[in-house]
């Protein structure tokens, strides 16, 4: 069986029996896609004129492995997408050992460095506060800015959780949402204050009802419409919401990254420096694992170290 006959059972399992999304999927194929590229040029015959054989599984070694890996590194992909390119080639060749396609598999002493923690960047509160108020509420689009704003801060969700969000999710929600996160997962998470004012508010003037704030029986009547739009019918995309964010976030901070992750990172770290649970920080956020939510302990321990250095007399 060749790399590309394989790829593709791979890519069914994956879809079929696992039932992971089609993100997750899309991002193992690519993974693999490349790999079978690379192979294919590295057994590339030196008489051009010949098109080059395709690579056969059971031919790949851990050598080959090895040299693909190289060649993503010198590529200068960064750390998290090596592990991920890493993880993708190890899940293939061991469902392939595992359905008999191959009789061993070749990254079995393929080393996995260790993923170095990051402590991720903070922005403070009155950071938060200052860039709140800088869309214009009077615009359409400025009120869509901070409704989108401060929803992010306000409920910690993903970029992509954000996008995915009809008015319809908002219809019948009282204090809680209902998110479905990474693995199609489910999670209740809090919604009011000026994340839910400012929501009601963008749909009122969105659709021109002439009112402050919408009600729920209006929320009812646009329940087929996206939640956030880049326009009245059409959806908001990813890319577009990291530009409202850059924009304002760049007005006020001078973090060299500024993302939507940026206030999902700062919802985790001012909820648990003005003592929440971590355990409920973890559920808010949607993350699977008490490990991945415990970095932001590490930023507060980190701020109340320098608070301390700063402060204190004998420090």
């Amino acid at each position: 069986m060749n790399l590309d006959e394989a790829i593709e059972r791979f890519e069914t399992w994956l879809t079929a029996e696992r039932g992971l999304s089609r993100l997750t999927v899309r991002a193992y194929v690519t993974d693999l896609s490349q790999l079978a590229a690379h192979l294919e040029q590295r057994r590339e015959p030196r008489e051009k004129s010949k098109r080059p054989a395709t690579v056969g599984v059971e031919s790949v070694t851990l050598s080959d492995v090895r040299s693909f890996l190289r060649a993503q590194t010198q590529r200068g992909l960064v750390e998290t997408s090596m592990l991920r390119k890493i993880s993708s080639v190890r899940t293939f060749f061991g469902f392939l050992v595992k359905r008999g396609v191959i009789p061993a598999d070749p990254t079995l002493h393929l080393s996995r460095p260790r993923k170095r923690s990051r402590i991720p960047p903070v922005v403070g509160e009155d950071i938060i506060s200052q860039m709140m108020d800088l869309p214009d509420r009077k615009k359409l689009t400025g009120l869509r800015d901070r409704a989108i704003l401060e929803f992010l801060y306000g409920t910690g969700v993903r970029l992509s959780e954000l996008v995915g969000l009809d008015i319809a999710d908002f219809a019948d929600a009282g204090e809680t949402l209902r998110i479905v996160g990474k693995g199609d997962k489910e999670r209740i998470v809090p919604w009011g204050g000026e994340a839910r004012r400012t929501f009601l508010e963008y749909q009122a003037r969105r659709f021109d009802t002439g009112k402050k704030h919408v009600t729920r029986h209006d929320l009812r009547k646009f329940a087929r419409h996206p939640a956030f739009s880049a326009r009245k019918e059409r959806r908001i995309s990813p890319r577009t919401v990291q530009r409202v964010v850059e924009k304002y976030l760049r007005q006020v901070s001078l973090l060299s990254r500024q993302s939507p992750h940026t206030l999902r990172h700062a919802f985790a770290t001012h909820l648990l420096d003005n003592g929440a649970d971590l355990r409920a920080v973890q559920e808010l956020l949607g993350h699977e694992s008490l490990s991945t939510t415990q970095i932001y302990t590490h930023v507060s321990a980190k701020r109340l170290t320098d608070v301390y250095r700063k402060t204190h007399p004998r420090s």
